[in-house]
């Protein structure tokens, strides 16, 4: 079952959950995926697979029902952020590096990429990052300057939307280091990670797409602040932080409270809600993909179609 935005509207003004609530913690915490170099970017598919970026190797992967994990497509043009649109297509952040395309592109059925932002002023973008998709189809994505200097193509990093037309906006440009960014289920906030700061930020959208109203949700400093996140039915928001002993999982309520901070294994980079019934949650790591199954349902991106894109060659 997919959980489609609005269909869980009034639940987001239930009371807070306790950590307790949050994670079952008899299915404990799952190795689903290995091999990788630096993994980022998860998304499940409209048929309930998992897809995510392998950043270094220049690949994305896809997690099968059955387990079993294969390359999906390589190059990918260093793909970081990725998404399934309403129509069931990928859309990927294509970042910066050897082979990195510093662009948005969709994949279509047939294998094919089509560009959907490759610049903006004339200038190309700096490394788009990560990526969200609104009801109407509109795109935002960040595309923040981590270096080295000669990739500074934009005067300062930006959040920019894609809108229903295909006309690039840039919406902020006074954020150090946008990373993370995931839209509320009534599509009425925008929440948008800035790793310069460490800080979380809550927007207000308004009709156009257009951003006001900024609030601080959380500040994660001196630690490193949300670098992938997703929300819950509940509108807690669910994000890959830390370094070193405290990275992992921590989960926000949308009032500013830390509800849980679970330590992993590995450098924790980003996650994704998915299965059947929307309580598997995957947080993607340096190496690999873990999964841990949560007590309440996690937002899944809707898709109007089933089918899955095509692979190169298959």
């Amino acid at each position: 079952m997919k959980i489609y935005p609005g269909i869980f509207l009034a639940l987001v003004l239930l009371q807070p959950v306790s950590a307790e609530e949050l994670l079952d913690a008899v299915q404990g915490v799952k190795r689903v995926a290995d091999g990788c170099k630096f993994t980022e970017g998860p998304a499940s598919s409209p048929s309930g697979e998992l897809y995510f970026s392998d950043i270094e190797n220049n690949r994305i992967m896809r997690l099968e029902r059955s387990g079993l994990v294969r390359e999906f497509r390589r190059p990918s043009g260093r793909s970081n952020g990725i998404v399934f649109d309403h129509e069931g297509r990928l859309v990927m952040c294509q970042g910066a590096g050897p082979g990195g395309g510093r662009r948005v592109v969709r994949l279509e059925k047939d294998g094919s990429e089509t560009v959907l932002a490759a610049s903006y002023g004339g200038k190309k973008f700096i490394a788009p990052n990560d990526l969200c998709i609104d009801r109407k189809g509109r795109i935002y994505f960040t595309d923040p300057y981590y270096g080295p200097p000669a990739e500074k193509s934009q005067p300062s990093s930006g959040v920019y939307l894609i809108d229903d037309t295909g006309k690039v906006r840039l919406l902020l440009k006074d954020l150090l280091k946008p990373n993370g960014i995931v839209i509320s289920l009534d599509n009425s906030h925008l929440y948008v990670s800035d790793r310069g700061t460490q800080k979380l930020h809550r927007y207000r959208v308004g009709v156009d797409g257009g951003l006001s109203g900024r609030s601080t949700i959380y500040d994660f400093s001196p630690d490193r602040g949300i670098d992938g996140m997703c929300l819950d039915s509940a509108g807690n928001i669910f994000g890959a932080a830390g370094k070193e002993k405290t990275t992992g999982l921590f989960v926000i309520s949308p009032k500013g409270k830390l509800l849980l901070h679970k330590p992993m294994p590995e450098f924790s980079t980003n996650v994704t809600f998915g299965g059947a019934d929307g309580k598997d949650l995957y947080l993607t790591a340096t190496s690999g993909v873990y999964r841990m199954r949560v007590r309440r349902r996690g937002v899944v991106w809707p898709a109007k179609e089933s089918r899955e894109p095509r692979a190169a060659g298959d």
